[in-house]
């Protein structure tokens, strides 16, 4: 494939020749993005699942300038865009991959150079939109008891990422909380030795800054600390359940000292509807850059989908999305204003019902009180 084509096609995308997702279960996507696995190490190999026939009807059909049948959502995103700077999956992996020869772009051909691995679902949070996939603390509460591979199955995946290591060019640790998990520890203890320049992306809750494999990533020259955070106060340790906002802005001073990149990672749906807003505001009087923020609405559950809200509610997001996009902050800011604005706009059928019996049930099982937390929302509950 020529280089004009990478660049220029929207089809293409480096994943399905370069990288792989894989979830503590043995699911093998192509990447987080993906609507659908291409495989489970429980039953088959990663070499048999990344050069068997699912994988290769995507390198395939992406050669001949087709999308990808799993790759919807990052389309979806890029829909009606111009810009090259914009908040794309498969965008980023072009350019993360930029220095990967054409000819690894062979149907039938894999050749690793970037992996997000979740070894496992350790996490001490349990956020309100996470669930038992992505959080033992959510497992633990609703009775979630899915497996992991045999450690035989485990072992031999682990291996074959490890073998690799030296020619990892982007590794993306995540979870569960990726700062807990002991394999991570040895991952990088691997990549200092034979690729201490690789680019680490960890995305964390940022709850912990005293273990091992912390101290580990500090000794990493380029490193990306990609932070999950939505709101602020009681609101955070409500959403982010588990979390102390004092801690959270402790460990944040503690980071922004070493000589790393930062970017927020920032979730939009009914709870935080408004004050999303505010801890934007927040971030950026402590001189976080209009670069540093990437936020998108939250699709599932489907119960805090942001659409929920009442009519004249949605109207007051949709005036201060616009003011903001007014203001033409830039960067990744002012792009995922325009992408919340547009998604606010399309077809849904709220029923705010949903979301309050959702919160119901959360509350009783947590014993919390989410109407002292929100109060504007419960305003709105028999509002149509």
């Amino acid at each position: 494939m020529e280089p004009k084509k990478i660049l220029t096609d929207g089809t293409f995308c480096p994943m399905p020749w370069t990288g792989l997702m894989y979830n503590f279960d043995g699911t093998v996507k192509n990447c987080i993005r993906s609507s659908g696995s291409i495989g489970n190490i429980k039953d088959n190999s990663i070499e048999e699942i990344l050069l068997g026939p699912v994988n290769t009807e995507t390198q395939e059909l992406m050669s001949q300038s087709q999308p990808g049948p799993r790759c919807g959502p990052c389309y979806d995103l890029e829909r009606g865009k111009k810009s090259f700077d914009i908040i794309s999956d498969r965008i980023f992996y072009i350019r993360e991959m930029k220095q990967v020869p054409l000819e690894t772009y062979r149907t039938g051909n894999h050749d690793l150079h970037t992996i997000d691995v979740r070894w496992s679902r350790l996490c001490n949070f349990a956020c309100v939109y996470c669930s038992a996939e992505f959080s033992s603390r959510w497992a633990i509460e609703v009775d979630d008891s899915r497996v992991s591979p045999s450690d035989r199955d485990l072992d031999a995946f682990k291996k074959y990422i490890f073998d690799r290591a030296r020619d990892l060019k982007h590794v993306y640790l995540a979870g569960g909380e990726p700062l807990l998990m002991k394999q991570n520890l040895e991952l990088l203890e691997v990549l200092k030795t034979v690729n201490p320049g690789v680019v680490l992306r960890i995305n964390t809750n940022l709850s912990k800054v005293d273990t091992q494999i912390f101290e580990k990533i500090c000794g990493f020259k380029n490193v990306h600390w990609t932070i999950s955070l939505d709101e602020m106060e009681r609101e955070f340790e409500y959403v982010r359940y588990g979390g102390s906002w004092q801690d959270f802005l402790e460990n944040l001073d503690h980071i922004r000292d070493l000589p790393h990149k930062i970017t927020f990672n920032m979730l939009h749906f009914v709870l935080n509807h408004l004050s999303i807003f505010d801890t934007v505001d927040f971030l950026q009087s402590r001189s976080f850059h209009a670069n540093s923020f990437v936020i998108g609405p939250l699709l599932t559950p489907t119960e805090l989908n942001i659409r929920h809200l009442p009519s004249g509610e949605i109207d007051l997001v949709r005036q201060e999305l616009a003011r903001r996009i007014d203001r033409r902050p830039g960067y990744l800011l002012e792009d995922s204003y325009r992408n919340l604005l547009d998604y606010i706009d399309q077809p849904f059928l709220p029923d705010i019902s949903r979301t309050f019996d959702f919160l119901d049930k959360l509350d009783k099982r947590r014993g919390l009180d989410s109407s002292q937390v929100f109060p504007r929302l419960y305003t709105l509950k028999d509002t149509k």
